[in-house]
This record gives C-alpha cells, structure tokens and sequence, in this order.
C-alpha cells in the first residue's frame, strides 16, 4: 500500500482505469446487510469504507446508506476523492452538495481510538475493497472494526485479481482460444513469472495474500467477534468466464481497447514500483504490447478485447 501513498503516484489515472464493482455486487452486499438475528432496515445510518482510495467502490453505499465516510492512509488518494465528490455525485443523479459523504485520511484503528470520529458500536457496516491483503494485523483489524460496529453490523471485504482476455474481436492469426492462452501466458511473464520483469517490485506479502484468494485473512476471523461468515470466490477461465451475478462478484469489462487494457495495467502498483527501480517507463507499452501483438496477431487500433476478473469477497456480521 506504501505504493498508493507516494506522492508521485497518478491517483486520477488509478480513478479513470480501475474496474467498478458491478450494480449486481451491491445487491448482495445490501440483502446480506438486511438478514441475520438483527435485521437491518434500509437505508442503514452509517458506512465506513476503509482503503477507499479515489471513492471507486465507496460511492455506492450511497444507495443503502444515509452516511458514508470513506477512510484511506494515503493523502493523495483522499486529496483526488474529495476534489472528485460533486462530480461523482451528479454523474449518480445525486445533488452535488450532498454532504451525506465524506472522506478523511485513516484508519479503522484511528477511528476506534480517537472519540471526535466515530462512538464505537455505532456503525452499521463497514466495507474493504480491494485493500485488505495490505493491512498488517488481522487480529487487530477485525478487533478494531468489531469495537465500531453495531450488533449484528456487517463487516465485508471485497476484492479482484488479475484480468484475463475471455474474447477478442479484430484481426488475429490462429485458433481462438490458444490466442487467449498465449495472451494470459505473456500477461503473467510481465506481471510475475519473469523475474527481470515486475514481478520482484511487488510490495509482499500484500500480493501473495491477494492471489491466494485471501485465505490467510479469513483464516483470522475471531468467532467469538464474527458469526454467519459467507466466503465466495470466482476463478474465471477462456472456457468458463460466466459469473452468477446473484451470488459472485461478477467483474468484467467488455469490447475495450487494447489501450484501455494497457492502462489499466500500468495502474498496478508492481509496474509503478519497478518503474522507479528500473527507470524503464516503457515496459507495458513497448516491450510487452510487441510480444503480445506478435504471439496473437492483433492489431493496436482494431482489436477489441473482453475483461474478466478473478474475485473474491467475505462477509461477517458483528454477534
């Protein structure tokens, strides 16, 4: 996460190229917010959403929840989040003044300990997308939110994995799907199995928890804190890349650019570190796009490809 918080890190470009936790993932989310011993009314009184970022996956919230405060460590990242609110607001239909959201740089261990943020027990759910395989202390992090959630308040963390090609449309010179699996192979060079590429430059055990579907932080859920856990994970695949939207996190970007597919990889936080190491800012956009271009026979301007995530999320309810 140090990455996320250097001051030469392009929080906007993270903000445009990011993947957006789909409609049907809140409905999920918001029914399992509903059921349990204690059910919970919507709209809720109040969310926290930790490792917020830009406000990608805090935003949302705004349609189950009268207040949301979104929390990041990094102040570049709440800086954009808060020049970006009456923008995001009015793109949802909302009015842009609305003061129902707010970011502020911190943690949930800040909140618990300072009494100016937030009274312990008096959140209703508090969310983690995409951050939670940076925190360092599990059994302090669920002691923590446990203490700032109500009875039977939510505790959800959310996350996705490495993208992979499932279609394409355009020029290419072969069978279909060993165009996908040559396109995957060179995308995991780049990204991890090379070792003069990115892989070293990721920031552990961070990356290693996150590709391992976060077993080693579920694995420190507290029973005497948590109760009606709910783990989902969904492993895409050329053959199989259909989610079911009613109970997985179904993440996916469809008939975008190869220039979009890029960006997106230059938003990883092991491209920007071996960037800084290396010097070598061209990497994604000269080295890796010619052997992509030349194992698939794609082209640069005309080949449009589909985008689906490996995800995973759990939910907890506070007993």
């Amino acid at each position: 996460m140090a990455t996320f918080s250097k001051s030469n890190f392009k929080t906007l470009n993270y903000n445009s190229f990011r993947p957006h936790y789909p409609p049907s993932f809140y409905n999920i989310l918001s029914s399992y917010v509903q059921k349990g011993q204690h059910q919970h009314d919507l709209p809720v009184a109040k969310v926290i959403d930790l490792g917020c970022g830009t406000g990608v996956a805090t935003y949302p919230l705004l349609n189950f929840a009268r207040h949301v405060i979104g929390l990041d460590l990094s102040p570049s990242m709440i800086e954009t989040a808060n020049s970006l609110i009456a923008e995001r607001l009015k793109e949802m239909g909302k009015d842009p003044n609305d003061s129902r959201i707010e970011f502020k740089v911190g943690s949930a261990e800040s909140f618990v300990n300072d009494r100016n943020n937030v009274e312990a027990g008096s959140v209703d759910l508090i969310t983690a997308a995409q951050c939670i395989h940076w925190f360092k202390d599990y059994d302090s992090f669920f002691q923590s939110t446990a203490k700032l959630l109500k009875s039977g308040g939510t505790l959800a963390y959310f996350y996705y994995i490495d993208p992979m090609i499932v279609d394409f449309s355009g020029p290419s010179n072969g069978d279909k799907t060993e165009i996908l699996d040559k396109a995957y192979e060179i995308y995991l060079k780049y990204a991890y199995n090379d070792p003069n590429l990115i892989g070293p430059h990721w920031e552990q055990p961070g990356r290693g928890i996150l590709k391992n579907f976060c077993k080693e932080v579920n694995s420190h859920i507290s029973e005497d804190l948590f109760t009606d856990v709910t783990i989902n994970t969904y492993k895409t695949s050329v053959k199989n890349s259909h989610a079911d939207d009613s109970k997985d996190l179904d993440l996916k970007k469809l008939n975008i650019s190869l220039y979009q597919y890029l960006s997106y990889f230059e938003t990883y936080s092991g491209f920007h570190n071996y960037k800084e190491e290396t010097g070598n800012a061209d990497l994604i956009r000269k080295d890796f796009v010619k052997e992509l271009l030349d194992a698939t026979g794609w082209d640069l301007e005309k080949t449009r490809v589909d985008l689906v995530w490996n995800t995973g999320y759990t939910f907890a309810r506070k007993r």
